[in-house]
C-alpha cells in the first residue's frame, strides 16, 4: 500500500516509517495534517492514512475528516498518546475503516491494524 503517515514528531514518524517499510508498504512522511493534504494535492490520493492526532496546524481528527470526505474507503488509523472519548466518537462517526491506537504501540500492531482495514475495505 501506499501510506501517508502525518506525525509532527520525528523519531516516531521514522518508526512508524520502519514498521510499515518493513511489510512492503511504501511510505510518504508529512510533518503535519496540513503538508498531508499538500501532498495528497500534489500526488492524489494514497492507499491509506496512519496520523497522529495532535499535531500543528492542522489535527489528526481534522486531517481524518477531510481525507474521510473526499476518500470515504480509505484506511485510517490514527495514534494518541491520550485517550480522549469525544474525540474516539467523533472519528468512529465518520465511518468507513477506521481505528484509533494509543501510543505507544507495539511494533508490528500499527502494521497488522492498517493490514486489517484494507482487508475490510476489500470485502
Amino acid at each position: 500500500m501506499r501510506v501517508l503517515v502525518a506525525e509532527d514528531e520525528a523519531l516516531i514518524g521514522m518508526a512508524v516509517a520502519y514498521e510499515l517499510e518493513q511489510r512492503g508498504h511504501v511510505v510518504t512522511m508529512a510533518g503535519d495534517g496540513q503538508k498531508a493534504l499538500e501532498l495528497v494535492a500534489q500526488f492524489g490520493a494514497f492507499d491509506a492514512l496512519v496520523t497522529d492526532m495532535q499535531m500543528p496546524r492542522l489535527r489528526g481528527d481534522e486531517l481524518a475528516r477531510q481525507m474521510r470526505a473526499r476518500f470515504p474507503d480509505m484506511p485510517i488509523v490514527v495514534m494518541s498518546a491520550n485517550h480522549v472519548p469525544e474525540a474516539t466518537m467523533a472519528l468512529e462517526a465518520l465511518g468507513g475503516p477506521i481505528t484509533i491506537l494509543t501510543k505507544p504501540t507495539p511494533f508490528g500492531h500499527l502494521a497488522d491494524e492498517l493490514e486489517r482495514l484494507e482487508r475490510e475495505r476489500l470485502r
